[in-house]
């Protein structure tokens, strides 16, 4: 499957079946997770939480801010709550796109470095429906 996707088919799918919803994210090679108005995760496809070396029930159980990630920026400093481009989404209802973000994976002893695309999906009051996702592992960029 293509990894461009389109942000209004994909909350249609996810408000309507979420059984469609799951077979559009399935296969893609990118992450995707559905995060509610708290940042906790509602939704998301095997390549997020594989990128991120979980399971399923561990990625759902952690909220995006949890401190277990130990994310960096480039230049090593840690993210701030309001770095996250989920929490800049609930606040600031744009679109984040393109911030590069370092997870240590301590399950895996490694670090991985992902491209983290956020969406926000409003509710017809203008607030924060859902926030989409997209992680995309850019180590070998990030490392070369």
């Amino acid at each position: 499957m293509s990894a461009h996707l389109d942000i209004d088919e994909l909350n249609k799918a996810f408000s309507e079946n979420e059984e469609v919803f799951h077979k559009l994210i399935k296969d893609l090679d990118l992450g995707v997770g559905v995060y509610n108005a708290n940042a906790t995760p509602v939704a998301c496809n095997k390549s997020a939480y594989e990128l991120l070396g979980l399971s399923k029930e561990q990625f759902m159980g952690n909220s995006a801010m949890d401190p277990y990630w130990k994310i960096t920026h480039r230049d090593g400093s840690k993210f701030e709550t309001y770095d996250f481009p989920i929490i800049d989404v609930i606040t600031n209802y744009k679109p984040k796109l393109g911030v590069i973000m370092g997870v240590s994976r301590p399950l895996l002893n490694d670090k991985v470095w992902l491209e983290v695309n956020a969406h926000p999906i409003k509710n017809s009051d203008g607030t924060i429906k859902r926030v989409f996702c997209t992680y995309k592992n850019v180590t070998n960029i990030i490392e070369s």
